[in-house]
């Protein structure tokens, strides 16, 4: 007898014009708003979009998921200090092989930018199905090129690129979220969903 247990991953991007970030900028004090700041002073996204299922959790992924469960745990475990969510240019299919975006392509990419996410993800075991969410902020100088893809990793400080062989990551997306020009404010939210596609199991 077969159990099969789904995961999927659906995302969420809003995104901020130049003169809303430069408003949210001068109205905060902050120099360069994330999406609490947006939301805080009611300045709605001009745009928003969602795309459902356009995910697979990598080798390196599973590794991490089950070492919590019994073997190995990660180093940098997700929390408020570590944990990013990275966007890039590529949009060749994702393989569960892959250790990092397609358009990273080293320390002076420019098709590639891996945003800090600040908080921990939020874990919600209450309902069904089960959810991992993770968001990050980007703000007007950062990430300006096509969004064609995304992936979690563990490290502790945004950058352009994967970052030492403690990173993992964590999971590997194909999405054309259109292009990012600078000035902009964009804000991405990834949920990971476990949950059973044939609806005889529960999570409690």
């Amino acid at each position: 007898m077969l159990e099969f247990a789904n995961v999927r991953t659906d995302i969420r991007v809003r995104r901020w014009d130049a003169t809303q970030t430069e408003w949210v900028a001068r109205h905060s004090g902050i120099l360069v708003p994330e999406a609490r700041h947006f939301d805080a002073l009611d300045c709605k996204p001009y745009h928003v979009t969602e795309a459902i299922d356009v995910n697979l959790v990598t080798r390196a992924g599973w590794a991490a998921l089950l070492g919590g469960v019994a073997g190995t745990t990660i180093g940098n475990k997700f929390s408020s200090t570590a944990g990013r969510i990275g966007v890039g240019t590529i949009s060749t299919a994702a393989t569960s092989a892959d250790v990092q975006l397609g358009g990273d392509t080293g320390t002076l990419s420019t098709t590639s930018y891996y945003a800090l996410c600040g908080v921990a993800p939020t874990i919600t075991t209450s309902v069904t199905p089960a959810t991992l969410v993770f968001t990050a902020s980007y703000g007007s100088a950062i990430a300006n090129f096509a969004w064609n893809e995304f992936g979690i990793d563990n490290y502790t400080a945004s950058s352009v690129t994967t970052v030492g062989t403690s990173s993992v990551f964590f999971n590997h997306g194909i999405s054309a979220q259109g292009t990012k020009t600078s000035g902009q404010t964009w804000n991405m939210t990834v949920t990971l969903n476990f949950g059973f596609p044939s609806g005889a199991g529960t999570v409690n």
